[in-house]
Formats: structure tokens, sequence, C-alpha cells
């Protein structure tokens, strides 16, 4: 933070103090304090350009082939960073996907870590052409004092600022979050109702303070969820450019099913239909559409455990001069409702490239869950 002489006379001094108390991230030294960023990267807004997955070879049956098949897609004017704890992790998913026409980029970390990369960070934009990319993680991650994986995840951000210095760097946010609990646009930001959950009364003392503080942080408008379902954001939402979003909608998924039940397996728990459970998602899209945008439904089955869900809204989106694409999962045994949410994705105006994120689902996460965006 820029520093004024020190003798400017009493007052403005005492004036500029409170103004940098005001600012000043909680419990940080001015050793601490970052450069400026720009606004957290819109899901919809832009051509992919640099992407992060994460792999360890425990997870090869779940993630190697949705990586195969996702990477296999993208253009060779895409980078792909695979963060690894080491080089023989990185060689096994060498060899699992094959030869791919997007570059693949090794980040060795030399500590164990998950395969789920998008909630590690949010991507944050330059705020102009002399300043980095940065990664802003959260406080903590849940459960990182018990699980070896989760506590590596913690430093994920600070292995890749290392790695792509001094274009890309790190900072760690006072707040509790996934990288999963938000979505954004050009314009707003959806949160959910977990970040809410995580901090008010543990890292910020109301919803205002909270809303405020995200504001702030990610330079864009604020939806904090009050009613939504209890998961990422990325589950049950997905903004697409144009101030219209797509929110999931599980009597569309019971429709898609042509009143067939789920085959045997498919979910385990079984799904859940039940009016409650609807009524979390309809009062996503009334907020959305209270908030000026237009709203499209897409099918969704969510498992009665609240965490298993055949969604079609985790997806990746490239925005292109002339063609906007979406990689969207599809799961094994429900095709109409794969052909269904297929079909409203074309009329959104996407090319639609399938996924079979079958292994990934029943971890309770899908396609986005294992990518995040580090430049568009």
């Amino acid at each position: 933070m820029p520093r004024g002489p020190v003798y400017l006379g009493v007052a403005i001094g005492a004036a500029a103090a409170i103004g940098i108390l005001a600012a000043w991230p909680l419990g940080r030294p001015a050793a601490a304090l970052d450069p400026p960023t720009g606004a957290v990267l819109s899901e919809c807004d832009g051509p992919l350009s640099e992407l992060v997955i994460q792999y360890i070879p425990e997870a090869a049956a779940t993630v190697a082939p949705i990586y195969k098949q996702f990477l296999a897609y993208l253009p060779p004017d895409v980078t792909v960073h695979v963060v690894c704890p080491d080089r023989a992790a990185y060689d096994d998913l060498r060899s699992r996907v094959g030869a791919t026409a997007c570059t693949l980029s090794p980040v060795l970390t030399g500590h164990p870590i998950t395969a789920w990369a998008r909630d590690r960070w949010v991507a944050l934009a330059p705020a102009d052409a002399r300043s980095p990319t940065t990664l802003l993680h959260p406080r903590g991650e849940d459960n990182a004092s018990a699980w070896p994986q989760r506590a590596g995840d913690q430093r994920v951000a600070d292995d890749i600022a290392r790695a792509l210095a001094p274009r890309v760097a790190a900072r760690k946010s006072p707040l509790y979050f996934d990288g999963g609990d938000f979505a954004a646009d050009s314009a707003t930001v959806f949160a959910t109702v977990d970040v809410a959950l995580r901090n008010i009364q543990h890292t910020v003392k109301s919803r205002c303070e909270l809303t405020d503080s995200l504001a702030r942080t990610l330079h864009r408008a604020v939806v904090l969820f009050e009613k939504a379902p209890s998961h990422h954001a990325g589950m049950y939402l997905m903004p697409i450019g144009h101030r219209t979003i797509l929110v999931a909608d599980p009597s569309l998924g019971l429709r898609a099913l042509g009143g067939q039940p789920l085959p045997a397996g498919v979910l385990p728990c079984g799904a859940d239909f039940s009016p409650q459970t609807q009524s979390l998602f309809d009062a996503v899209a009334d907020r959305c559409t209270a908030e000026g945008y237009k709203v499209l439904r897409l099918p969704v089955i969510p498992g009665l455990d609240g965490r298993t869900y055949l969604t079609y809204v985790n997806v990746l989106l490239d925005d292109r001069p002339g063609r906007r694409t979406v990689y969207m999962p599809t799961y094994r045994g429900v095709e109409p409702l794969n052909a269904s949410a297929a079909a409203i994705w074309r009329s959104a105006g996407f090319d639609v490239r399938p996924v079979d994120c079958t292994g990934a689902y029943i971890h309770f996460g899908s396609l986005q869950c294992l990518v995040n965006v580090l430049r568009r």
C-alpha cells in the first residue's frame, strides 16, 4: 500500500490512518499487504486460456477417464497446469490421457493433495498489465487437521504461485469458503448459503459485513443466497452471459425420466423429488429473477443424501468469437436425462461437448469440481 510523507500534519495523518485501518485485512501485518487485483474471473466471458487440474494416482479410476475425454477436446492455445505431488504422478497421468492438442505443464508440490482443483482458490484478474493474476485461497480447509491430503490442498495456491511467478501470486483470504461456493459473470458473484454459515459470527459480525467484504475483494456485486440447496453453486446454477443464468430443476429431471425409475445403482441413496427440495431450487431461480436475470431451467436429480447430484450445470464454458462451447457432464444409465440437458444447452446457443463424469458424481462432484480456470 502506498504511504504518504510522514510530516504532513496531525489532521492529515490521522485521517490517513483511519482510512488505512478501515481497509486493513484483519490480523495481517503491514508487510503482508498484497498488490491490487482486478475482479474475480467470470464463468462465461472470454476464451479459456489456462486451466488447473489436480491429480494423484490413487484417484486414477475416478478422474483419469474424465481428464482423458475433456483434455482431448481442448484446442492448442489452452495450457493446462497439472498439480501433482511428484513427477511420477504427472507421468502416470500423461500415460493415461495420451496425446493432447492442448499443452500440459506439471506443477509438483512435494506434498499430499486431493484431486479436486475447483475448491482450492478463485482467480482474480490482474489489476493492470503489470500485475499478476491472484489466486485467492480460503482461510482454511475443512478437515485439514485430520486429513493429510486436505492439509496439502491448503498449500496448492502457493505452490502454483511459486511455479508461475511472477505472473501469478497467491493471497490468503480472512474468510472461509470453497472455490465452488461462488459462480460469477461479468457483473455479479453468486455465493452459497454455506459462505454465510461458515463466516457470520466467526470471521465477520453480520451478513451485511460479509457481503461488503466479498464485494470489495471480488470487485463484483454479490448475491448471497439465503435459501438454496446446501451444496456448491456449480451444482445448481451457472451464469451463461447476457444477463442469463441456468438453474437446475428437479421437476424437469423427473419429467426427463418419463415416469421411469432410475436404473439400479445410479443413485444408491435414492432420488429426492420432495416439495421441500424443489422449493430450494425454485428459491434460487426466484432470487436470480429478482436480480434482473433471465432464468432458464434444466434437469437435475438430487440424491436423498443431499450431496449426490446428477447435475448439468457443473460445466466449463468457452466463449470464443462466433462459437460458444459448453463442456457438459453426462452420466451412464440416464441417457434421456443427458439428452434433455444437452438440448437445453444447445437452445441457449452452445456447442455441447459431453464428458462422461460417472466416476465423479458418486463422490459428490462433477466436471467443474475437477477443473479450475486460471486465465481467460
